[in-house]
């Protein structure tokens, strides 16, 4: 698992929400776990399947089990739940619509209670000694919560410490194999599952959605207000809006001050002519293998603007990978290359800690603050719900519950998601040394000797590949960026 941080990332599209329940219950009147007549054989267990492609879309038997969960305990605690995630988050099943956030709390006697009482009747073995039944009978690949991680994958080591930058204090995450995110486990079908599919296009599931298509000039699309996604987010980096990958009307205002300011006809669109300069900048990665040159437009001249407007659709991913280092000669080439920079190092929080938002708040920050918290709907009006979801954040990180959204709450979100951001412009190889090198082992899982050796090069190597960025070793702000979502 990964969220941009947590599995309730920042950076995370609409969560699937459910209703609030007033009722609250001592621990000892927590319910037993769910029953029903199972069959007598047991699913087999799934390998671990990491996220491939970009289909956040929530998944059957992701909504049917954060139901079956939260209805049943409704009459106990208030909880939400979350699912999905935009695909630039890094590594995580929430952008393929398989993994949950049920929030509940080691601060809440009652939450803490059924989170332990689920996770237990998960993992546990059943009468025939078989581990992790109940969770295979889900198709549950791992669990975390309260600092552990138990994988139905390598039972044997248990519920293992889990070292991770969030320590899921205020929420549990489960990631579902894919079998068990469309409904083909014993609990749904009533049959053991005797094999395996690891996904779209590799078995019986449908084929994984298409790749966007290519053919403009630049190879980027038309993006204008209500378009989302990666290529959203992108744009907002470079133009200097929260990247949260959801075209509003802020971000439309930074990309007209972007054009004018660039020699590009102001449309508030992430048009072509738009794209080109900024891969003329070397502000964005060609995706057509040439650099324009001829990107200069009379800022005189009429556009009329007919957006292809993206609606989400999914998309074959690979992590957000660096802009080349092009830095075109004068001073220019200078800010354009500080820009880059900028935008490569920056989190989603870095623009919002001098915002406060309250309640009667509304617009873009609210919603970048209702994706963070997860479990709300997004409607970028910040209500009741909204300052109950905040207090609670603010009590699990030792602030003043005062349900305002304020500089301190805006630094432990990116504490949280970003725990590495400030190693970001800093640049290790073999032979470093300090603490940023022992923050990277740690992230790694190499002993933090502080000295960056051959195991940690190797470490990194290895990392490098899985996260599909260039096998050098040496660890920059891409890279680091990987890390950091690997750990989560």
């Amino acid at each position: 698992m990964t969220f941009a941080a947590r599995a309730l990332g920042a950076l995370s599209i609409p969560v699937l929400t459910v209703p609030l329940f007033a009722a609250t219950a001592d621990a000892a009147t927590i319910p037993k776990p769910p029953t029903k007549q199972l069959p007598s054989g047991l699913d087999v267990a799934p390998p671990y399947e990491p996220q491939r492609i970009c289909d956040p879309t929530p998944k059957p038997g992701v909504v049917a089990f954060a139901q079956l969960v939260q209805g049943y305990y409704a009459a106990t605690s208030r909880t939400t739940y979350g699912i999905s995630r935009n695909c630039n988050s890094g590594l995580t099943e929430h952008s393929e619509g398989r993994a949950l956030d049920w929030m509940l709390s080691v601060n809440d006697p009652t939450q803490k209670a059924i989170a332990d009482s689920v996770t237990a009747w998960l993992s546990a073995p059943d009468a025939q000694g078989r581990p992790g039944a109940m969770a295979r009978r889900f198709g549950i690949m791992y669990i975390i919560w309260n600092h552990r991680m138990w994988r139905v994958y390598d039972p044997s080591r248990g519920w293992a410490a889990y070292t991770g930058s969030v320590p899921h204090t205020d929420h549990i995450h489960f990631s579902f194999s894919w079998d068990g995110a469309y409904k083909r486990t014993s609990w749904w079908t009533g049959k053991a599952l005797t094999t395996v599919d690891l996904g779209p296009g590799t078995g019986t599931l449908p084929p994984p959605p298409p790749p966007p298509p290519a053919s403009t000039p630049t190879g980027y699309p038309t993006l204008a207000r209500g378009s989302s996604g990666p290529d959203v987010a992108l744009g907002q980096k470079v133009v200097g809006a929260t990247p949260d990958g959801e075209f509003g009307p802020l971000t439309e205002s930074a990309v007209r001050t972007w054009q004018g300011s660039h020699a590009v006809a102001v449309t508030g669109v992430l048009d072509q002519p738009t794209w080109a300069r900024m891969v003329a900048l070397g502000l964005v990665p060609s995706r057509t293998g040439a650099t324009p040159t001829n990107t200069r437009q009379l800022s005189t001249t009429k556009v009329v603007a007919k957006p292809l407007v993206s609606r989400r659709a999914p998309t074959a991913w690979k992590p957000a990978q660096t802009p080349p280092r092009t830095r075109p000669s004068g001073t220019t080439g200078g800010a354009a290359a500080g820009a880059a920079t900028a935008a490569r190092t920056a989190t989603a929080y870095d623009s919002l800690l001098s915002t406060t938002l309250r309640q009667g708040s509304r617009g873009a920050a609210v919603r970048t603050l209702q994706r963070a918290l997860g479990g709300l709907a997004v409607d970028g009006v910040y209500g009741t719900r909204t300052a109950a979801a905040v207090s609670v954040f603010q009590r699990t990180h030792h602030q003043r519950a005062t349900g305002i959204a304020d500089r301190a709450v805006w630094q432990a979100l990116r504490t949280r998601d970003f725990p590495l951001s400030g190693y970001y412009t800093t640049v290790l190889r073999q032979g470093s040394r300090g603490p940023a090198v022992v923050a990277l082992q740690r992230s790694l899982g190499v002993t933090p000797d502080g000295v960056f050796g051959p195991r940690t090069h190797a470490a990194v190597v290895a990392l490098q590949g899985r996260a599909h960025l260039a096998r050098n070793g040496v660890v920059g702000s891409a890279t680091w960026q990987a890390v950091e979502a690997a750990a989560r």
